[in-house]
């Protein structure tokens, strides 16, 4: 495949996705992604766990300059996912010999919903590359880039260049949860090859 690279399966992320579940507050707390204007996100919700710091954005109701270049800081998600967040989160880092951890988002797409297809772009999207972790997921909930399309399952980890045209659809029956991790690496010591964690 040339835009997805599957790095590992059977990922344990029971522990994680209980965790999820136990604490349904920590959905939808920052809205700037899903409820942006004309954004592709609008059908799913999600969770920060590491970003930039919104807090100075949100005070001053102007979110100008929140993409660009930026140190990123820990949500209060976090503390509370954070033993069954460190047991993927770090690892993965390890393995692709990660120089710093960007952002961490985890999104649900509820069934009958989707992502519409767009292009991501920016500092963060040029300074990091993004790895997928599926949490929950199902037959039907296609992730599409270009002419390829992937379903994965819980505890697949895949590579993915996000600078490309991409969509999801969740034609499935229950929910399509994944764990979004931005990593910086560097491409003479670390490239994405199938099964490379396996």
């Amino acid at each position: 495949m040339r835009f997805f690279t599957r790095l590992a399966s059977n990922i344990n992320v029971r522990p994680l996705v209980e965790r999820l579940d136990a604490h349904p507050e920590l959905w939808d707390q920052f809205g700037f992604r899903k409820n942006g204007k004309g954004s592709p996100h609008g059908g799913m919700s999600d969770i920060w766990v590491r970003y930039n710091d919104v807090k100075p954005y949100a005070e001053r109701g102007d979110y100008a300059g929140f993409n660009d270049a930026h140190v990123p800081v820990w949500y209060p998600a976090y503390e509370v996912l954070r033993d069954e967040l460190d047991e993927v989160l770090f690892p993965v880092m390890t393995s692709v010999q990660g120089e710093m951890l960007g952002g961490v988002l985890i999104t649900r797409i509820p069934a009958g919903c989707g992502i519409d297809p767009h292009v991501d772009t920016g500092w963060h999207v040029n300074y990091y590359d993004k790895f997928y972790l599926s949490l929950r997921s199902e037959p039907g909930a296609t992730f599409h880039c270009g002419d390829e399309v992937i379903n994965p399952r819980p505890g697949d980890l895949y590579h993915f260049d996000n600078r490309r045209e991409h969509w999801v659809r969740n034609d499935s029956d229950g929910d399509r949860m994944t764990l979004i991790i931005c990593i910086r690496v560097d491409p003479l010591r670390w490239v994405p090859v199938e099964g490379a964690f396996e």
